[in-house]
């Protein structure tokens, strides 16, 4: 059985529609179409219909997915069966970060490491985040919350601050809020996306309630833009916001967020030498930079 045909066929049944599997899987609508006819005349048997919720598996889809996951485990422990053991073997490392720790911590560390680890060719994954495991997305992930579903294996690595923020200019023109009952009259900028920030845009609207939200950004990066330009308070990483001195920090001793930050991996993975070196990597950056980390 062709193995890239069921990689398209638990996208699917993940994203419950072809154009999210296109979008996992960096290939298009008709491929993914076709790929999953092919399987399903392969199979002789329908493994998807149509529901009001998109895609939904057929009982004999549910079947074949519980063998579909179980060959994604087998493949991952032959690939790490196989790999090099030896001290320096070389590799491809997939590293799962979100978008701000990558440009703005990590990288400026990055040139030092690749300089050391010339064997490793290290591809830095932002999109989608958290990126799978266990499809093969990645094979180390760093992201706020424990294992989940995919059984990782791994540990805290630090903790990540955030704080609330606004331009000298913003702040010259009123007062900044100390307490909860002093938001009413402030601009806000807030989430856009709030699915992948769930619990940051609560936090958010629960402190800023009585202000007046003016925006919503999808990107870290445009609500830093954002209170730059002077158009309101915005929540952001203190690691980020700390670089730029036109910022200054609302109520830093009362109002702030500290979520943890995993670094996690395949347990049939970990033990590799070129993940080891980039599990290493990463957790000696953060215990180094815990302080800038927390803020």
């Amino acid at each position: 059985m062709d193995w890239d045909l069921c990689k398209t066929f638990v996208a699917v049944a993940e994203t419950r529609s072809f154009t999210g599997a296109a979008g996992r899987l960096r290939s298009s609508h008709p491929t993914v179409g076709r790929q999953i006819a092919a399987l399903e005349a392969q199979l002789g048997t329908r493994l998807f219909v149509r529901s009001v919720d998109g895609l939904a598996l057929t009982s004999q889809g549910r079947k074949f997915r519980d063998h579909a996951e179980a060959m994604a485990a087998a493949a991952l422990r032959a690939e790490a069966a196989v790999s090099a053991t030896g001290e320096n073997a070389r590799g491809v490392v997939k590293l799962s970060i979100g978008a701000t720790l990558a440009a703005h911590w990590l990288m400026p560390r990055m040139a030092a490491f690749l300089r050391e680890h010339d064997h490793i060719q290290l591809e830095v994954i932002t999109h989608p985040f958290p990126a799978s495991v266990l499809r093969r997305e990645a094979d180390v992930v760093l992201r706020p919350v424990n294992s989940g579903e995919e059984n990782l294996v791994g540990r805290k690595v630090g903790r990540l601050g955030t704080g609330f923020y606004a331009s000298r200019d913003y702040a010259a023109r009123r007062p900044l809020p100390e307490r909860r009952d002093e938001w009413s009259g402030h601009s806000i900028i807030g989430f856009a996306d709030r699915a992948s920030n769930a619990h940051l845009a609560r936090w958010s609207d629960q402190i800023t309630g009585q202000g007046s939200v003016v925006m919503r950004c999808s990107s870290q990066g445009d609500m830093l833009a954002a209170a730059r330009a002077g158009i309101g308070i915005s929540a952001l990483s203190c690691l980020v916001a700390a670089a730029y001195p036109e910022l200054v920090r609302v109520a830093p001793q009362k109002l702030a967020s500290i979520s943890d930050l995993w670094l996690l991996a395949h347990p049939d993975l970990v033990d590799l030498p070129a993940v080891r070196a980039v599990i290493e990597f990463v957790a000696d950056s953060a215990r180094a930079d815990r302080v800038m980390l927390r803020g």
